[in-house]
């Protein structure tokens, strides 16, 4: 009688397609030239190091025993099994044995799940404003209405301190409404229609990045499953998803348009990769617009690989777009009829709004006062030129970056103005799905030659010193010069009550300065006026004395001692920031009193 189970495999083998050339079972990409006892030493080892962190899970689980009684019981299961795990490991006859590796996985799981778990439980705001922002919109469509027309004013009760959290506007105001496709809130629509009402986004969103880490666990070389479980227990990822990162809704769709996608349009012989990478991106793309960033990567290299293997590539690639934009409209062809203009302006937002700079890519320098300010303009075409540079470098070398192009994307949102740790880091599982199961490319390559000039090599090269030069460009001539005069500190040195500038207008026109202070918060802390809420006004190479206070009902903690303040001031036309050197917070502790 035949095995079931074989039958199983045999027909999900089917279904899936075979192994790209160069791939094989994963081993090779772990260990090249080396011998098959080296390739299950490095194995073991690499599950070793899983094994570990289950452990340091486990440890640091123990003191939230508080939060529930399973807490107090996981705990301790997740050290116990450790130690078995590191026991079958190196005494196993193999750690590739799927009993091994299922361990593994569901003991990163569960390690850096619980904290989030609790976290999120006891959890009464949100984290951010794009959750809020998200489950406002979503409850407002369950309730028959059009996010993108609706007023979503009720975020700021989900917020502890909204102006803490807020996406601000470089004229003094901030996003009150939807900016991203309307995938963003419909992922989570059907929690609120169950009944679910508590930090709904955050949970949804929990769930989605879980999704992701198996997804990535079972689509890698079997022997490359470590891989997987160690990115989960980075615990960054988790961390940033559970609370209030939006992007991971998107993430299972854009790993599975990444998985083996040069394996599209080869016929049934590629199994489900043939066909399902554009209809994945086109969910990805209807949720967030971060992956309308990989549309043109994959189009051209969908477009060489074609050619490459003899075929006509235009049908090839015209079938991936229309499928991929087919998918996204169908997700917003609804509020689209309702309201084309509304959807509009939600949907490209984030590129069309002028927004304070914030993140940790080029824009810190600025932020945190070393150049007295950025050209937030110049600094955006910046990042866009970078963008084309690795789009030619990838056609120049696509040999050597068929794999590894996904890693370059981050590269241009390095120069971006807002580089959240999102951009930077959210690739990254993405770009692994890509390095191990595509293919490796086929000798020959793609540069273009104008007589003895290669001409996409050259263009890569141009582009790079144009990106070099304009991010250069944009640290020079802020429009203020801002000199701090005095601070109000508040007693123990906790807080700061106000701050008086003298703000310099160094261009030839009117400026109407908006101000804020960065005090080394995770964001802004909102923006600080004058007493009487009045605009600060300074004329052509002109010196005003100003005072400014923070947004009412907020306490603006200091730094510790010895740290640094900055105060950043921005205006619209031009769109620049301006910022002060950085201001020495001198802690000055308090006299004892005297002995009596």
């Amino acid at each position: 009688m035949p095995n079931p189970l074989t039958s199983i495999r045999r027909r999900l083998a089917a279904f899936v397609g075979p192994t790209p050339a160069g791939i094989g079972d994963g081993r090779a990409a772990l260990s090249g030239p080396l011998a098959p006892d080296r390739a299950d030493l490095l194995e073991r080892v690499a599950w070793t190091l899983v094994w570990l962190g289950v452990l340091v899970g486990g440890v640091n689980l123990w003191g939230a025993w508080w939060s529930w009684p399973v807490i107090d019981a996981l705990a301790p299961a997740l050290v116990a099994l450790s130690f078995v795990g590191f026991v079958l490991c190196w005494c196993g006859p193999s750690p590739g044995a799927w009993w091994h590796q299922g361990l593994g996985m569901a003991g990163a799981l569960a390690a850096v799940t619980a904290p989030e778990v609790i976290s999120i439980h006891t959890r009464i705001y949100y984290p951010t404003d794009s959750s809020a922002l998200d489950h406002v919109a979503a409850r407002v469509l369950t309730l028959g209405h059009n996010p993108y027309t609706a007023s979503l004013t009720a975020a700021a009760r989900f917020l502890k301190n909204p102006e803490l959290f807020w996406t601000y506007t470089v004229t003094g105001g901030h996003v009150s409404g939807v900016s991203y496709p309307a995938g963003s809130f419909l992922v989570y629509a059907p929690a609120f229609l169950l009944g679910f009402r508590h930090q709904v986004v955050d949970w949804m969103d929990l769930y989605a990045w879980l999704a992701t880490a198996l997804l990535l666990f079972f689509l890698v070389p079997r022997s490359l499953r470590w891989l997987a479980a160690l990115i989960t227990l980075t615990g960054i990822f988790t961390g940033i998803f559970g609370g209030g990162g939006t992007d991971a809704t998107f993430l299972p769709f854009a790993l599975l348009a990444l998985w083996r996608w040069d394996r599209y349009g080869k016929g049934k012989g590629a199994g489900v990769a043939g066909w399902l990478g554009p209809i994945a991106l086109g969910l990805a793309c209807a949720i967030k617009q971060t992956p309308w960033f990989l549309l043109p990567f994959l189009v051209i290299g969908i477009f060489i690989e074609t050619r490459r293997d003899g075929r006509a590539p235009i049908p090839v690639v015209v079938r991936y777009v229309v499928v991929t934009v087919f998918v996204f409209l169908a997700v917003n062809l609804p509020f689209i009829v309702m309201g084309a203009s509304a959807w509009w302006h939600g949907t490209i937002l984030p590129f069309n709004e002028p927004l304070v700079a914030d993140g940790q890519g080029l824009v810190s320098l600025a932020l945190h006062g070393l150049t007295g300010g950025v050209d937030l303009r110049l600094l955006m075409y910046a990042s866009l030129v970078a963008y084309l540079a690795t789009l030619v470098a990838f056609v120049a070398w696509f040999g050597a970056l068929k794999r590894l192009w996904m890693l370059l994307v981050p590269v241009s949102f390095f120069f971006a103005p807002r580089s959240f740790t999102g951009y930077l880091l959210d690739m990254f599982p993405l770009a692994l799905i890509g390095l191990v199961t595509v293919g490796a490319a086929a000798a020959g390559a793609e540069r273009r030659r104008w007589g003895r000039v290669a001409v996409t090599s050259l263009s890569a090269g141009v582009l790079g010193v144009a990106t070099a030069v304009l991010s250069g460009l944009s640290f020079t001539g802020a429009p203020l010069a801002l000199r701090f005069l005095s601070a109000d500190i508040g007693p123990g040195d906790q807080h700061v009550f106000a701050i008086t500038l003298a703000v310099t207008n160094q261009t030839g026109r009117t400026l109407r300065p908006e101000f804020m202070v960065d005090t080394g918060a995770a964001h802004p802390a909102g923006f600080w006026t004058t007493s009487h809420n009045e605009p600060v006004v300074v004329r052509p190479h002109s010196t005003v004395g100003v005072t400014i206070y923070p947004p009412p009902g907020t306490l603006i903690y200091l730094p510790p001692w010895a740290a640094d303040y900055v105060v950043d001031a921005y205006t619209a036309d031009p769109s620049r920031l301006s910022t002060t050197n950085d201001i020495w917070h001198n802690y000055v502790p308090m006299q004892a009193p005297p002995r009596v």
